[in-house]
């Protein structure tokens, strides 16, 4: 019997996620569902037989009969919206998605209650960052025991603009008050600013690097899968250097906000997407360069400040691919193994099955070719 797949937003990471599952679930059948009426008729043309599309609004109006798994690609997350995922539980159907912000972390795990009633799993937070380091994180707590806490640090560099919803989420950062968990109580801090800041040795190419407290959600799930964390969180880092302070600026000075929209010549225009705009029209004029990209994933297992032992992640590519890679790796694994009706972070999927996957289909696609690396201790500690 072949399952039903919903992927819903067909942007880069969309297209991503469901190029790999037409692949590694060949029984499989997909509903691709965007706004974008271009986006969906090219999603289809992968493979016909097996697509069929739907331009719409998913927060509005989205059939899911027959549907046996939703994967929610449509960010950006922050405005905390749980209207796909209810519709996923009205259906009966599990739900995946790739949020990277508290916000709507937050909203899909209130869903928990609703989502046990029904029987029906709720998996958030299924890309790299947050996604893969969670699995990172569980190899880490279960290959050291006395380990008491997680620290997440990522590093990216994007030749390009990209897409207009991970700008948003990197603006929206700048202003969000990051969750962190220390000896025990939660507090939080402002994002991207010096005094938050530590150093971590990431592999090469990247080498030393300074990260600073960051608004992703690796924290919250992390600390309610494991009740023996005292310590959580998650620090990043814009590369070349100069981009974190430049984009923690243009976050606080108004760009970080999607409430303000201003009205220009009688139309109103959000600031995030007049900036991605402006980027996008210089990346077009600036004189042709080759386009380079990095991203890597540093994950510490810690028992107060002592560092246990470390895992990385590494691709010469966008994090757009890393994250399509996750999603689609979390959806299969639902699939296949299923998980405990209610809602939570991917550390309720199998993570050593998870593991697998995610080093078998990076090299399927030619990224992530050391796969999750251990780190030598001298290598990773990180300092305040």
């Amino acid at each position: 019997m072949s399952q039903h797949i919903a992927v819903v937003g067909l942007g880069q990471m969309g297209r991503s996620a469901l190029a790999i599952l037409l692949d590694s679930l060949p029984d499989a059948r997909f509903l691709a569902v965007d706004r974008d009426e271009q986006a969906v008729t090219a999603a289809v043309e992968q493979a016909p037989g097996r697509i069929r599309g739907r331009a719409a609004d998913a927060t509005a109006d989205l059939d899911l009969t027959d549907v046996d798994l939703v994967l929610n690609l449509a960010g950006p997350f922050f405005a905390g919206s749980d209207q796909i995922a209810r519709r996923a539980i009205a259906a009966e159907a599990a739900y995946v998605d790739i949020c990277d912000d508290v916000e709507g972390t937050t909203a899909i795990l209130a869903l928990d209650a609703e989502a046990r009633d029904t029987g029906v799993p709720l998996v958030t937070g299924a890309g790299l960052s947050p996604g893969v380091s969670n699995w990172m994180a569980c190899r880490l707590l279960d290959e050291h025991p006395e380990a008491d806490g997680i620290q997440v640090a990522w590093a990216v560099h994007e030749s390009d603009p990209g897409g207009l919803a991970p700008l948003r989420h990197m603006l929206h950062m700048a202003v969000s008050p990051c969750p962190v968990l220390r000896d025990g109580v939660w507090g939080h801090s402002s994002g991207f600013v010096p005094d938050t800041a530590a150093v971590f040795d990431f592999p090469d190419p990247l080498g030393e690097i300074e990260a600073y407290d960051t608004a992703h959600p690796e924290p919250v799930t992390l600390a309610r899968h494991f009740g023996r964390l005292r310590n959580a969180g998650c620090k990043g880092a814009l590369q070349p250097a100069w981009a974190n302070a430049a984009f923690s600026t243009l976050g606080r000075i108004g760009f970080g906000y999607s409430d303000v929209p201003v009205e220009i010549a009688g139309v109103e225009v959000e600031p995030a997407e007049f900036l991605w705009k402006l980027m996008w029209a210089r990346y077009h004029r600036r004189p042709p360069r080759p386009r380079s990209a990095h991203t890597s994933v540093l994950v510490q297992a810690l028992r107060g400040d002592e560092v246990l032992g470390a895992l990385a992640i590494t691709d010469d590519e966008v994090m757009a691919r890393g994250t399509g890679i996750g999603a689609a790796v979390a959806a299969t694994v639902l699939l296949t193994h299923g998980a405990v009706p209610g809602a939570g972070g991917v550390e309720v999927l199998p993570w050593k099955d998870s593991l697998d996957l995610f080093e078998k289909i990076a090299a399927q696609r030619g990224g992530f070719t050391d796969g999750v690396a251990r780190v030598a201790l001298s290598a990773s500690s990180c300092s305040a």
